[in-house]
């Protein structure tokens, strides 16, 4: 009962409005929304809302099943570096952890000069200047990872955050780190065990 209303709790937040945000030097935007009634500094433990808490979003790919435990475990090193420590009980820990995936294409056009052209006329007379532009056209995929943290005691939405990044052969080839990279930018603003909240977001 427990779990099922924090899924509808959770599924009415995926719609939630971004209060703030923010880029990082990877390239990943990352924006969340803070309920500001929660009291974070009695937060001590977490535990995921399900044994499978993904949800999964509008993707332009098929989703791996190995990828729901890989998020899960960078959730978890996020979390446990702001000193927060896993349960496996819901009902005993502290908040509860739910996160969704999500992907689209997206296309770049770029125009720039590609050379400088001028004249000049009889006796020396200036007749014209101009560029020639060039533009290219570049296709990505874009991915985004939303984590929503819910106060078990109350049921209620405590933080929603995102992380946005583009997606490149080489995260493909080598997720982990990247989704580490991901995960912690997405719970960047979330406070430190104790309440205490980050000094840069």
């Amino acid at each position: 009962m427990f779990k099922s209303a924090l899924h509808a709790a959770f599924v009415a937040t995926l719609g939630v409005l971004i209060l703030a945000g923010c880029s990082t030097s990877s390239g990943i935007d990352s924006a969340h929304d803070i309920n500001p009634g929660v009291n974070f500094s009695s937060y001590k433990t977490y535990a995921f809302i399900s044994d499978h808490p993904m949800v999964v979003g509008q993707t332009q790919n098929p989703v791996s099943p190995m990828l729901e435990g890989r998020i899960m475990e960078a959730i978890r090193i996020a979390l446990n570096a702001k000193g927060y420590n896993e349960v496996r009980d819901t009902e005993s820990a502290s908040m509860a952890i739910s996160f969704s995936i999500g992907s689209r294409d997206q296309i770049k056009v770029d125009s720039y000069p590609s050379s400088y052209r001028a004249g000049w006329g009889a006796r020396g007379s200036y007749y014209g200047y101009g560029y020639n532009t060039e533009t290219v056209v570049r296709q990505y995929t874009e991915g985004q990872l939303a984590i929503d943290i819910f106060d078990v005691a109350s049921h209620n939405p405590a933080f929603h955050g995102t992380a946005t990044k583009k997606i490149s052969s080489s995260d493909r080839e080598n997720q982990q780190p990247v989704l580490n990279e991901v995960a912690a930018a997405a719970l960047a603003a979330f406070p430190y065990r104790g309440g205490a909240v980050p000094v840069s977001q």
